[in-house]
């Protein structure tokens, strides 16, 4: 006799899209930074796969090593346009500003901090090239060993991010699965896995977060502080309302040491909570002006930009600060207070 309520868990989670699918080496496949629209159907593809390693800059990334190479695969759903697959930089219609490409780049695990294809840019990739096999399939190829440190300081490979402007999403919202073999194992192993990304119907709030206001585009998204001090970068986010424009003129209003309320003038428009170490006192999280628009890196879009300063709290431990937006999606900040 079959169980029927051994599956009613799983049709709830389906429906209420609280599943996130990945095994093997990939853990989440999510919306880029950069864009408001890059997971939303019929959109240009604009999004981020994270491999299993831990996005703290303190945990070791994974290794390419020459002539070793890492297969994404797209679903058939996604429509390969026809432009040019070309690494980001190697032309002037390939680059910030001017995509008249696809392109992809690895990441070192937070925005703006990319391992770069060519040292310096631009010009033809010296440390590892992208190319097309077939119509779905990109594929990074190492020119020399991209390991941790090399060329540029940081923790290694951790995050992929497809700038594919020549491909479409799926017209149909639902959860597509996007393939990895990763040959970053030893002496060029395959390492495999498989990521779902939601294609949604319609664009949400989003709240993300960018790197390129300090110089180097250092990590704020893990940082250390003293009891009672400020974290030493500033956050800096970025603001996107429901119609994907910017959401500008956003402050912050702390309710208490562990709660604040994103506001738009009257309205709330999201949530600061903090989870704090026991016994902690006197933290929090304050804006430097309200949310006012610019233009978004790398892809220069219109966004809004609000800069936010975190003070720790009395005790030692560590702070994680959750930003949302109503309606939309949720990031974290983390700060060791020692």
């Amino acid at each position: 006799m079959i169980n029927e309520n051994r599956w009613l868990p799983l049709i709830s989670a389906l429906l209420t899209c609280h599943v996130a699918l990945a095994d093997g080496i990939v853990s989440e496949i999510n919306k880029a930074p950069v864009t408001p629209d890059g997971n939303v159907a019929g959109a240009a593809t604009d999004i981020v796969i994270d491999l299993d390693r831990s996005l703290d800059p303190a945990v070791e990334g994974r290794s390419l090593l020459a002539g070793c190479a890492i297969r994404l695969t797209l679903p058939n759903a996604f429509v390969n346009t026809g432009l040019p697959v070309q690494d980001i930089f190697s032309s002037p219609t390939c680059a910030p500003g001017n995509f008249g490409c696809s392109s992809a780049i690895l990441l070192q695990g937070w925005p703006q901090h990319p391992l770069l294809p060519v040292i310096p840019p631009p010009g033809p990739a010296t440390q590892y090239a992208l190319t097309l096999e077939g119509t779905h399939t990109l594929v990074f190829t190492a020119l020399v060993d991209v390991v941790p440190g090399n060329a540029a300081p940081g923790p290694g490979l951790k995050q992929a991010h497809l700038l594919l402007f020549g491909f479409r999403n799926p017209e149909k919202p639902g959860f597509y699965p996007i393939n990895v073999d990763a040959q970053t194992g030893p002496e060029c192993a395959s390492e495999t896995g498989v990521g779902t990304i939601h294609i949604l119907p319609e664009i949400r709030p989003s709240v993300q977060v960018t790197s390129v206001f300090n110089p180097g585009a250092p990590n704020t998204i893990y940082q250390h502080a003293a009891p009672g001090g400020d974290a030493p970068l500033a956050l800096d986010l970025l603001l996107w309302a429901r119609d994907g424009g910017p959401l500008d003129g956003v402050t912050i209003n702390m309710v208490n040491n562990d709660h604040a309320l994103l506001m738009q003038g009257e309205r709330a428009v999201g949530h600061m909570r903090i989870d704090a170490p026991a016994g902690a006192s006197g933290h929090g999280i304050i804006d430097l002006g309200p949310s006012t628009v610019i233009n978004t890196p790398v892809t220069g879009v219109p966004t809004a930009r609000l800069t936010a300063q975190f003070t720790a709290g009395s005790a030692s431990g560590r702070y994680t600060a959750t930003i949302s937006l109503n309606g939309g999606n949720s990031i974290n900040m983390f700060v060791d207070v020692e």
